[in-house]
């Protein structure tokens, strides 16, 4: 066995794409509760206002500086927009970093609280 041949970061490699799995699973099951929450009028909490602000913090991340796109609403439809966004995002542009890994893991730590009602009055 030759050692140029090997992938020192297969372990790390695959932990990072079953992270984005699991993250993408949790998301789209947070998209559609987001969805009925803003249909129902349901209002955030402050742990869903901060979640909030937490997204838009990432998704604008997201955004080429040159063509920016803008998001409209408030409450739980923006919220439910910005998570559509997310999920069509990360679905086409897989982050391949140890940045991708965390952020991947904080995202769904967010959506396992916005699915335990944590996020909506």
């Amino acid at each position: 066995m030759k050692p140029y041949t090997l992938n020192p970061m297969k372990f790390f490699e695959e932990r990072l794409e079953y992270g984005r799995k699991q993250m993408l699973s949790a998301m789209a099951d947070a998209v559609s509760e987001s969805r009925l929450a803003a249909d129902e009028a349901a209002q955030l909490t402050e742990d869903g206002k901060a979640g909030l602000i937490r997204l838009l913090q990432v998704w604008g991340g997201t955004q080429p500086e040159e063509e920016p796109q803008g998001l409209e609403g408030h409450g739980t439809a923006l919220l439910a927009d910005v998570l559509a966004q997310l999920y069509a995002f990360f679905t086409l542009h897989p982050i391949h970093c140890p940045m991708g890994l965390a952020l991947y893991a904080e995202l769904e730590y967010m959506m396992a609280s916005l699915m335990l009602g944590e996020w909506f009055e």
